[in-house]
């Protein structure tokens, strides 16, 4: 009976020994690396935030960006850790390239070898750039390093919903009735495009002309795009979701924000006018960076404007470095690796899990 209650202990500690390999390996590296903006729409800077094992003395981890074809890879850095293991890093393009148009693997090395890896998906990296770097179509970057390029949709959505913004606050501060119709007649056109049905055609464009209508749909439709080129990446549908939902809300606002545009433009006093462009300007603040609607303290999912658009874009094509299997060397922690800690356990799960076995069955044949 005791020898019985022995071996269950044993094969229990040993079930748990099979388990502790798979939340070691887990446990090797953990977050992500996300382009980011060092200004608004440049998808020029780099995040790095991850955790891994502490290397040995004289060994440390350098962060890369790979090209498509792999025939390109820039340093982003050598990784320094804290005493967790933990690495916060950020690296910003010196010539203000837009790295989602160059890049699509983020690797982690040390001694010369790859370690850890990440790839955004092909079924879906051709939307990520159009929202991104450049959608053939837009308008073009009229400066900085990509200049004559044709910009990126959501990069469009940002820069023409700031553009709006500022128009319509100029309103707000003008004191003549005149002065007020101007800047409502830039609203409107900067909202709807050149080719808008309520164009001002005696005003101008301060905007780039294409609409940020225009754009709010495009942007919609590469998130879905993306997300339907791989239904099976997780990272995809999660934030494909919040750049179509801020898209969409920035149609929502910005053609509210219009239509009191229109009606400043047909105000017979200054406070008449003055209202409507205010009610544009509240409007187009929230086109701009989102609404809090349920009042928690943060724009949260389905209440975001352009600026989460554009950073949900972003996060569609984040990285999250995972373990690179054929890797020749495992890193020199100064101890034993997770990894042959693993194999180990493993290893000595299995055997024990069998062992007890037999020891079981024997007992109770022999009983």
């Amino acid at each position: 009976m005791y020898l019985s209650k022995v071996i269950k202990v044993g094969l229990s500690l040993s079930l748990l020994a099979l388990l502790m390999p798979v939340s070691l390996a887990n446990a090797e590296v953990r977050g992500e690396a996300v382009i980011r903006d060092s200004s608004p729409g440049l998808s020029d800077e780099l995040s790095v935030s991850l955790t891994m094992p502490i290397l040995g003395a004289g060994l440390s981890y350098e962060g890369w960006l790979v090209s498509d074809d792999g025939h390109t890879s820039l340093s982003v850095g050598e990784l320094d850790q804290g005493a967790d293991g933990s690495v916060i890093h950020t690296y910003i393009s010196p010539d203000g390239t837009n790295l989602a148009s160059e890049y699509n693997q983020f690797q982690v090395t040390s001694s010369g070898h790859v370690l850890y890896s990440d790839q955004i998906s092909e079924g879906g990296l051709s939307h990520l750039r159009n929202l991104l770097y450049s959608h053939s179509g837009n308008p073009v970057y009229t400066s900085g390093t990509h200049e004559g390029v044709a910009k990126g949709t959501s990069v469009g959505l940002r820069d023409q919903a700031d553009a709006a913004l500022t128009q319509a606050t100029n309103g707000v501060g003008a004191t003549t009735v005149s002065d007020v119709q101007s800047h409502a007649a830039h609203v409107i056109n900067i909202v709807e495009g050149d080719h808008g049905a309520n164009f001002v055609s005696d005003t101008g464009s301060s905007g780039d002309g294409h609409g940020l209508l225009n754009y709010a749909a495009a942007a919609s439709a590469e998130a879905s795009a993306a997300t339907t080129g791989d239904p099976t990446d997780t990272t995809f549908a999660q934030y494909g979701l919040t750049v179509s939902a801020s898209a969409d809300n920035v149609a929502t606002w910005s053609a509210s924000a219009r239509d009191a545009a229109i009606n400043a433009r047909s105000a017979a006093t200054l406070d008449v006018a003055l209202a409507f462009i205010t009610n544009a300007q509240t409007l187009l603040s929230r086109t701009v960076s989102g609404y809090d609607t349920d009042r928690n303290g943060t724009i949260g999912a389905g209440e975001g404007g352009a600026s989460q658009a554009q950073e949900g874009a972003q996060n569609m094509a984040s990285f999250e470095p995972t373990v690179v299997v054929e890797a020749p060397t495992a890193p020199d922690t100064g101890d034993i690796s997770y990894g042959l800690f693993a194999i180990i356990a493993l290893i000595t799960g299995a055997a024990l899990v069998t062992g007890g076995g037999l020891l079981l069955n024997r007992n109770r044949s022999a009983a």
